[in-house]
């Protein structure tokens, strides 16, 4: 279980959260959401890093710390005299202070070993601009999450050129090699380039189309390249040292369990951007199914849509009921298949609010909290009935 701490961050007052399988986070504009995603999006990338190259001297250097937090994520000027922000998992432990300009490491020798390699993947809000600007490629940008999202958008669309429907929707993608284009076609047969497409579909292709190829088609494809082998020759020296104990064959067992993808960590910003609200729901129910899929992938999700909330919140209700007996689950199966529920055990959410943060789980009834999802309508119905019993 993932511990991460932040205290005086940004907009972050204090945030002291366990995260699961499945992480959401909703709040206002400006309460924290997004910072907390891109911290844990960053730990998680130094962890895996940590892990890969057995060499958390050069991680966990207080200025490389802050200078990738920081330039990757955009977060100047965030950092406080006294910020603070500590990552614990079953291997490592890490923290920084910015009193002290110092980053600490831990391992946990007991789990050293037992690392799988996961592919980390932050999806910014940002995603459409792989839609509404022709040529990205050749645009000179920062290096930072939004060029990382477009250099990933490069491989995912090559996954798709004999043609990939949208959700339930009348919409097919389409990438066309020749000549490098993202065409759609929509029901009536007529073909469009992405970014001729409206708003909701310049922003829900790249994010449906990256999530498919992160949960499914990266994993059949071979990613056998030159950092891979230098990773892989320095990994076997720290192994043939640390672990001397175990025969030849299972040192390179043990090399190729850490270096091999085993699942996707998804960090997703707003997917609810420009998408109407029924249309959330079937992108939920879908992202549910792709997450369940062959290697149990994770996500962590900053969303500022009920509706998004409520559609979770439905996938866990179906599981939940699903477990009562066979009866409620065959009735179940006639709504949703069993890979688009949810175990409450498996989903963390929280509401982000002034800069602190809480957990919205409701144990008694094992769902997300119904109030804490939507304080917004609630608000609006009660100025309503005011103005209508005048």
């Amino acid at each position: 279980m993932k511990h991460i701490t932040i205290r005086h961050f940004g907009p972050i007052e204090e945030v002291d959260i366990e995260l699961n399988r499945i992480n959401l986070i909703i709040g206002p504009q400006s309460s924290g959401k997004s910072t907390v995603l891109k911290v844990a999006c960053f730990c998680d990338w130094m962890e895996r890093q940590i892990e890969l190259t057995q060499n958390p001297e050069k991680y966990c250097d207080g200025e490389f710390f802050v200078a990738n937090l920081v330039g990757f994520h955009k977060l100047d000027g965030y950092m406080q005299p006294d910020t603070y922000i500590g990552y614990e998992n079953d291997a490592v432990s890490f923290d920084y202070s910015e009193e002290t300009q110092k980053c600490c490491f831990k391992w946990n020798e007991a789990k050293r070993w037992k690392y799988r390699r996961v592919k980390i993947a932050y999806i910014p809000a940002e995603r459409n601009l792989v839609a509404t600007i022709p040529n990205w490629f050749q645009v000179s940008m920062n290096k930072d999450n939004i060029l990382d999202f477009m250099k990933e958008w490069e491989f995912a669309r090559k996954a798709f050129s004999t043609g990939e429907q949208i959700l339930d929707l009348p919409v097919e993608y389409k990438y066309i090699a020749k000549s490098q284009d993202d065409r759609i076609k929509l029901e009536n047969g007529k073909e469009l380039g992405l970014t001729v497409a409206s708003s909701g579909l310049q922003s829900l292709i790249p994010l449906y189309v990256m999530l498919r190829y992160l949960t499914s088609e990266f994993y059949r494809t071979n990613h056998t390249n030159i950092e891979q082998e230098i990773l892989r020759q320095n990994l076997c020296l720290v192994v043939a040292k640390e672990c001397a104990n175990l025969t030849g064959q299972e040192q390179l067992n043990l090399v190729d369990s850490i270096l091999t993808p085993h699942h996707t960590d998804l960090f997703i910003e707003e997917p609810e951007s420009h998408i109407f609200p029924s249309t959330q729901k079937s992108f939920v129910y879908s992202l549910v199914r792709m997450l369940n899929a062959e290697r149990s992938h994770s996500c962590f999700i900053a969303t500022h849509s009920p509706y998004m909330m409520t559609a979770f919140n439905n996938v866990v209700l179906a599981g939940e009921k699903a477990k009562e007996s066979e009866e409620k689950a065959k009735k179940i199966s006639e709504l949703m298949p069993e890979s688009q529920m949810l175990s409450f055990d498996e989903v963390a959410a929280f509401e982000m609010k002034e800069g602190k943060i809480r957990s919205i789980m409701d144990e008694e009834f094992r769902l997300i909290s119904a109030d804490a999802i939507d304080t917004a309508s609630q608000e609006i119905g009660r100025d309503f009935d005011y103005l209508l019993n005048l």
